[in-house]
Parts: C-alpha cells; structure tokens; sequence
C-alpha cells in the first residue's frame, strides 16, 4: 500500500497533462508549413527549389537525428532531452518567420530536429512512465498529435491571413510549443534523472550495437517506412494536390485539417485492435484499404467528394498509433524500447524520405499528380502485406502465441 496515493495520482494525471501538450505540437510545423505552400510560393518566401524540400525535410531530419537521440537521452536523461528536443523545435518556428526561401528551409530544418528527438523518445517515455496504460496512453498522445495537426493545416491559411504574411503565419506556431516547454520542464522529472533511468539509458548507448534486437524489429522498421511514406506524401502534397485540382487554398488546407482530425476518433476506434494477431492484421488491412480508396477517390473524382477521400486518408495515417503501440510493447524494459524505437524511426523514415521528396520531383516531370497517385495505392498494398507478416512474427514470440 501507499502512503500518498493522491499526490502520486495527481502526480501523474500533470505528467500526462504534459505530455499531451507535447504531442499537440509533433505535427504542427510540418502541417502548417503543407498548408502553406501555394501562399510561401505565391509572396516569394519559397521558390521553385525549396517548395520541393519543404514536404521532404521531416522525414530527412527524423532519420538523421534517430541515430544520435538514443546517445543524448544517454547523456542527459529521456525527459530532459525532450525538453531540449522542444527548444529546438520552438527556435525553428521562430526562424521560419523570416520570408527568405533558404532561411524557412533552414528553420524547417531546426523545428523537425526537434520534433525527431522528441518523436522517437516518447514511446520511452510512455514505457517508463505510464508502463501499466501503455496502450492506452499511446491512444491519448497519438490522439492529440492528431488533433494539433488538425487544428494547424485548417487554420494555418486564416491565420497567416490574419497577420498578414504566411512566413508570419508559420512562426506563429511557436506559441503552442513554447506552452508545452514550460509545462514540460515544471511537471517532468527534468532536473534529476531517476535512478533506475540512468543504467537504461545507458544500456541504449553501450549495448546497442553488440545486443540482437528483438524479433519482428525489421519488419516493424519495413512497415514503419511504409506507412511514414504514405502518411508525409499525403501530409506535404495533399492541399497542393487539392489547389491544382481546382479547389481554393483555404478549402485545400481545410481537407488536410479533416484528415488530421479524423485521426482523434479513428485512433480511439482502431487502437483496441492492437490487442491481438488476429484483431491486429484487421486493423491493418482496414488503415491500409482505407488509403488506398482515399488515393483512389483523388485519382478519379478529385473535386466529386474531396472531403470523404480526405476521411479516408485520415483513416488510413492510424498506421502510426498502431505501429508506436507496437514498439512501446517490444523489448524487455523501457531501454529496449527506446533502442527498437531508435532504429525503427531511423530506418523507417530514411526509407520515407524518398516519398514526399520523390512526389514533388516526379510532379515537377511529369506536371500531373496522377504517377505520384498510383505509387500510392501501390504502397498501401505493401503496407497491408508487411502489418500481416509482421503481426504474426511479433505475436508468436509472446506469452501465449498467436490469438
């Protein structure tokens, strides 16, 4: 029995309060800026060069920054390297203020720094924080991330309206990611690593390279490159898509809001199926048939039903709760968890680097969307085949077999 259950229960309803103003801002610089690009194109602040890196950088930068995040939390501890991992991202946003097309690259490139050390920490975090609600604490954060990419991509074009200039309208993200900073740095365990937290991050670091990974690892990484290639084309090019169909800057920003916001109810709808093989290869094929009806719908009838095909994207990008469910569960500890989160990310987003950077360039060749379009129903395809492979390999080495 404890002896203070109410401090400690109040103790942990602030952590989580924290973690989901965290996880409000992992999709706001990169949905803000998709939002944006007819109106950075339009005012000069992007050219024909940059507006192509812009959509590609997040998955360049995550893949990057996984190879060091595990050695940092190593040095500084997991809930003060995502503290800095929210400065970054907070310094980012400001510099994309400046309407110069190099310097919002390079601010772009800051903020994704950040938000790929933090992206790749949180599974840890979960594991070592809210270990008993793992599953469920996945759904709430992945939730919020859903909801914060939502909010920016619908509202992005009305609030750079507002200040009167989209480099403006970009930086004006700032603000959500500085309130999370402060409330990070006041609730998490910051200023002394617990003890148990420096031998696991000590373990990522030493033994990351001389211990076998566990099973299922690199096709958790495959399918991780798969569904973050999917989900960054559709992230980075859905409103420019949408605006070359035919439909308005706004409504185009809108329909990438509907997709992010579909994501908080689906999420909470498909997240129950990561609960066994058989209820998990259902929810795969059902993110990954839904993208692929979602691409069909915009090949086909783009101006027919924008906003279902939008749904049906955002249906589909519920690969992701699925995929982190399943990396907070790998492992022995939380430091394994982190160590297969590491080289999942990695792996998995220099794969989907080649995705939102290959669209534009074969958009910019060919001057149709429709290749880029095609390749997509392709790759919800391999997504499907590699969830069902992988959920087999992933169950039959737990307690109790496949279900």
């Amino acid at each position: 029995m404890t002896h203070t259950p109410a401090p400690a229960r109040r103790r942990t309803a602030l952590m989580l309060i924290a973690l989901v103003l965290v996880a409000l801002n992992l999709r706001l610089a990169i949905t803000s800026a998709a939002a944006l690009l007819t109106l950075l194109t339009e005012s000069g602040a992007l050219n024909s060069a940059t507006v192509v890196l812009i959509p590609a950088i997040p998955t360049a930068v995550f893949a990057v920054a996984g190879v060091s995040t595990a050695r940092l939390a190593a040095r500084w501890g997991v809930e003060r390297t995502v503290a800095v991992g929210l400065a970054v991202l907070t310094a980012g946003l400001l510099i994309r203020a400046i309407p110069s097309p190099w310097i919002v690259v390079l601010g772009t490139v800051v903020a994704t720094g950040g938000l790929a050390v933090v992206n790749i920490l949180l599974p840890a975090v979960v594991r070592a924080h809210f270990g008993r609600s793992i599953g469920s604490v996945t759904t709430v954060y992945s939730t919020a991330m859903s909801l914060g990419a939502a909010t920016a991509a619908a509202t992005a074009v009305p609030v750079a309206v507002a200040v009167g200039s989209p480099t403006v309208g970009l930086a004006a993200w700032a603000v959500p990611a500085l309130i999370a900073l402060a409330v990070w740095a006041v609730v998490m365990p910051i200023a002394r690593p617990a003890r148990a937290e420096a031998p696991a991050a000590a373990e990522i670091g030493a033994r990351r390279v001389r211990a076998a990974y566990p099973a299922g690892t690199w096709l958790l990484a495959s399918f991780f490159a798969l569904q973050s290639l999917l989900s960054y084309v559709v992230m980075g090019w859905l409103p420019t898509i949408a605006t070359d169909a035919g439909l308005s800057p706004e409504r185009a920003g809108l329909l990438l809001g509907i997709t992010m916001a579909v994501g908080v109810p689906a999420t909470v709808l498909i997240m129950p199926l990561a609960r066994g093989a058989g209820r998990m290869r259902v929810g795969f094929a059902v993110v990954g048939s839904a993208t692929a009806a979602g691409v069909l719908g915009l090949l086909f009838a783009p101006l027919a039903l924008p906003e279902v095909w939008a749904g049906l994207l955002g249906l589909g990008m519920c690969a992701f709760p699925l995929a982190l469910a399943l990396i907070a569960t790998i492992g022995k500890d939380a430091a394994e968890s982190a160590r297969v989160s590491t080289a999942v990310q990695s792996i998995g987003y220099t794969v989907a680097t080649l995705g939102p950077l290959g669209a534009g360039a074969l958009h910019q060749a060919t001057q149709s969307w429709t290749p880029v379009l095609v390749l997509l129903i392709v790759g919800a395809a391999a997504q499907i085949t590699v969830g069902v492979v992988l959920t087999g390999v992933v169950w039959r080495r737990r307690p109790g077999g496949e279900r």
